[in-house]
């Protein structure tokens, strides 16, 4: 009987864990990134932002308060 190496319980425990669908995105999002690196939009000449998600939703404000 081989010897059990903790590296391998290790590496079971890795090839076991399941995609979730934020490392999916933060997987797509960079490819895009890498994408447009490549295109040259990201080299210095434009303000880099960071893009909001269009799943969430926000709110609107039913009325604003005039003067408090």
């Amino acid at each position: 009987m081989a010897p059990m190496w903790p590296d391998a319980q290790l590496c079971r425990a890795m090839a076991k864990r399941r995609i979730t669908k934020k490392d999916l995105l933060k997987i797509e999002q960079a490819a895009v990134r890498e994408e447009r690196k490549e295109q040259g939009a990201l080299d210095g000449r434009f303000r880099e932002k960071v893009e909001k998600s269009k799943k969430t939703y926000t709110r609107k404000v039913k009325h604003r308060q005039k003067g408090g």
